[in-house]
Parts: C-alpha cells; structure tokens; sequence
C-alpha cells in the first residue's frame, strides 16, 4: 500500500518498466507482422489481413480469460510471471517458425501471454494504491507514460531491425526484451519486498492456470489459422457479450444503462476497425507507395510512422489532463469529439494521394501520413479512455468487471472487422504500378472516410437518445 513518506506505491517503477519492455516488444511484432506474412510466407493482402486481424482481436479476448486466471486462481503477480514465460515462448517460436501454421501456433502463444502479462500488471498496480489514495489517477499516468515510451521506441527501432537484420531478428529482440521484463518484475518484486494479494496458492492452482492458459492459446490458433472458424467465432463472442451485458440489470433504469452502453460498443467497433488499419492496410499503402522522407530531408522506415501516434498521446494526454481539470465536459460529448476527428483521418490520406497526382507515378509526400496518425491518436485520446470511464459509470452494481472486460471484448471485436474490411484495399495480385496501386487505396480510403462519417452521425444520435434515456446520468 502507499507509504505516507512517498507519494506513490514501490511497486510503481517496478510495474512501469516491466510493461514498457512488454510493449516494446509487442510493438516491434505489431508493425511487422503483416509484412512476414506476405513476405515470407507469399500470402496475398487479403488472407494477410484477415490474419493479422483475428490475432489483434484474439489479444484483447485473452486479456479477459487472463483477468479470471489472476482474480480466481494464482494472483496478479503470479499472472503476470506466468506471461512473461508464455511469451518469451510465443516470441522465440515465431523466429523459428519455417511454416504459416506454426507461425500461427506461436501467435495464438503470444496472444495468451499477451493477455497474462498486460491485464494483470495494470491490476497490481491498482491494488497497490489505497482505495481513497489522491495519487492514484497519477501514477496510472505515469504508467501510461511507460507503456507509451516502450511502444515509441519499438515502432521507430522495428523497421530498421526488420530492414538490416530480418524478421527473425524482430522476434529474438522481443523474446530479449521479455526476459527483461519479467526478470524485472521478479527481482523487483522480491529486493522492494512487494505485497502478495493472494498468498494460498497449491499445485493445483497452477495446473488450472496453466490449463486455462493452453486453452486461450489453441482457441488463438484456430481462430488466426482458419478464417471461417474466425467468423463463427466472434458472432459468438458477440452473442456471449449481449447476455454478460443484460444479465445485471434488475430494473428500467439499469436496462437502460446496459442499452446506453450496448450503443457506444456498437459505436466503437467503427473507430477499432478504423484505428487498427495502422498496422494493415496502412501499413501497406506506406510501403507501397508513400515517400518516407518527412519534413522533406528525413527518411524513416514504415513501422516508424506509427511512433508520430505515440508521441501524441504522450503529448495530448498531458494537455487534455490538464483540460479536463479545469473544463466539465460530459463524456458523451468528448467521445462524440473523438468519433469527429476519426473522420479526418482518412480524409487527410485522399487530401494526400490527390495533391500526388492520382494518375502520376509520384510517391504520396509522408507529411500527410504523419498528419493522419496524429489526428487518428487525439481521437484515440477522447475515444479511448471515455469507453473504460462509461462501463465504471452505467454497470448496475457488481458488473463492473464485466463491463470494462466486455470494453476490451469490443477492442477484439474491432480489430476482427478491421482484418475484413482492410480487404477493401487489398491489391490484386500482380498489381505494381504506382498508379494503379494510388487508385486502389484512393478508392478504399473513400470508403473508410464514408464508415467514419456515419460513425460520427451514429454518436450524434446516440448522444441524443442517451441524454433522453438517462437525463443527468449520461
């Protein structure tokens, strides 16, 4: 708990590094994978997306079953032991993976170890503080900090591992890195003498948490490898969070609640198909036809850009703390100014392939690309956090948990859909051109700036009916 002589629990720096490493090394596979697929193992676009986006969506899915493994079975610090393993494995597996289906196994590795490791190292960390502790939202964001500093520097260092050194590289420096992280979190735990929050622990609670752990990782497998499971899956996922979402509500108000909520889910799934084309279609139109000098003299990798992301949610996040201190904004307002600005992101993109000249062979100018990514990163900012603000506030008592898992459910959800409608800008196999390849992304970025604006019509109405269902409540 927190010391009266310090401001903020030891367990702090110890939590921020251990997940810094994690999401450096996560970034470093994010911004790649979609790259190995298609160049390693000779995919086309299409199959590739949808890849890469059940395994996206798989991330966040495990992270609920990971949440169960801690709360019930072995603890947070446990879990998160237990994570670090699982993907140092995960990591080490892809460098040796010489086939697609191994190279999914390892995946659905990395998914479940993904899910151990970043939901529990959170949650320690909020058990470490005091219920009425005022240093609490702090030092979450000073852990925000760190998980924003891991994923900067592996996106800018993953293009250039990738470039100099291959893919394999990419893998062993994350399994590196994991080790790091975990050893880090192991040593710390016991030199800071940190608290245990569940001490009885047996043999058999650790085959369970094994057990259970195996069995996120195949379902990973089978989802990511089999694109027809995939579908049937998440259509399920999808039924199960409708029953978790209802179940709780006892009268008219809380149903009203949970319909309020059911809104801004469906909602979300737009702005996570939208967002997660960074590291699909984005990615790809970067490579292919973008010119990677910035500010005109400086030449980054394609994973780079992604970095210009997390610089502004590092950036943002300060001034919009401080905004929201001294401004009352309703939440549904911010999210609907979230949902705005993601309409301007693809709209920068055209603005950019038209100055190029859509029937030319001139690069896209990557100025326009680092203007998209922030704009796409302050609305990550007012989209992000309001989702995880509004399941604490309309959960009727005692589905709070259930509400913030079914936010990261929601997450998976979008990153499943971002996988399909990616295919919109997938190139025909054989397509080179330069100008072919502009009037197919010009063409796809059309349609994605169409799914932002009826987002955006979709919160204004949504905004309207919540206000009218939950008056002061909303």
């Amino acid at each position: 708990m927190s010391n009266s002589s310090l401001k903020h629990p030891k367990a702090l720096p110890i939590c921020f590094l251990t997940e810094m490493w994690e999401r450096f090394g996560y970034m470093l596979i994010s911004t790649t994978v979609i790259f190995i697929l298609i160049q390693r193992f000779n995919l086309d676009d299409s199959r590739a997306n949808i890849i890469v986006g059940s395994f996206t969506a798989i991330l966040y899915i495990t992270s609920v079953l990971a949440g169960q493994i801690a709360d019930k079975i072995i603890g947070y610090y446990r879990s998160v032991i237990l994570g670090g393993i699982v993907l140092v494995i995960g990591y080490s597996y892809l460098a040796l993976a010489q086939d697609l289906f191994t190279f999914c196994v390892a995946l659905g590795v990395v998914c479940s170890g993904t899910g151990l490791l970043k939901t529990n190292v959170g949650s320690y960390l909020g058990h470490s503080y005091d219920a009425s502790d005022t240093h609490r939202q702090s030092g979450f964001t000073i852990f925000y900090v760190g998980i924003n500093i891991g994923a900067l520097v592996g996106n800018i260092m993953a293009g250039y591992i990738y470039k100099y050194l291959g893919g394999s590289a990419i893998f062993i420096t994350s399994a590196f890195m994991l080790i790091v992280g975990t050893l880090t979190f192991y040593f710390g735990f016991k030199l800071m003498n940190l608290k245990l929050y569940r001490r009885e622990v047996t043999i058999y609670s650790w085959i369970a948490a094994i057990v259970l752990t195996l069995i996120g990782a195949i379902i990973g497998v089978i989802v990511i490898y089999n694109p027809n499971v995939s579908s049937v899956f998440f259509a399920l996922v999808i039924i199960f969070s409708l029953f978790v979402l209802f179940k709780g509500a006892k009268g008219s108000q809380d149903f009203k609640k949970a319909l309020s909520y059911l809104v801004f889910l469906f909602i979300a799934v737009f702005f996570w198909a939208l967002y997660n084309q960074l590291f699909m279609s984005l990615n790809l139109f970067i490579e292919r036809v973008v010119d990677h000098k910035i500010l005109g003299f400086i030449s980054i990798p394609t994973q780079a850009f992604v970095a210009f992301n997390n610089i502004t949610i590092l950036i943002g996040g300060v001034f919009l703390g401080i905004l929201w201190k001294k401004v009352n904004i309703l939440d549904v307002y911010k999210y609907l100014t979230g949902m705005f600005l993601l309409v301007f992101m693809f709209t920068t993109l055209i603005v950019g392939i038209h100055l190029s000249g859509k029937s030319t062979t001139q690069l896209v100018n990557g100025n326009w690309v680092v203007l998209s990514y922030i704009i796409l990163a302050l609305a990550e900012l007012f989209v992000s956090a309001i989702g995880l603000s509004l399941a604490t506030r309309l959960a009727p008592k005692g589905q709070v948990g259930g509400y913030m898992g079914l936010w990261l459910v929601n997450m998976g959800v979008g990153g499943y859909v971002a996988g399909v409608i990616a295919n919109v800008a997938a190139i025909p196999e054989g397509v080179t051109n330069i100008i072919e390849l502009k009037q197919v992304y010009l063409g796809s970025f059309n349609i994605f700036s169409i799914i932002g604006v009826v987002a955006f019509v979709l919160t204004v109405f949504a905004v309207v009916l919540i206000k009218k269902l939950l008056g002061e409540e909303a």
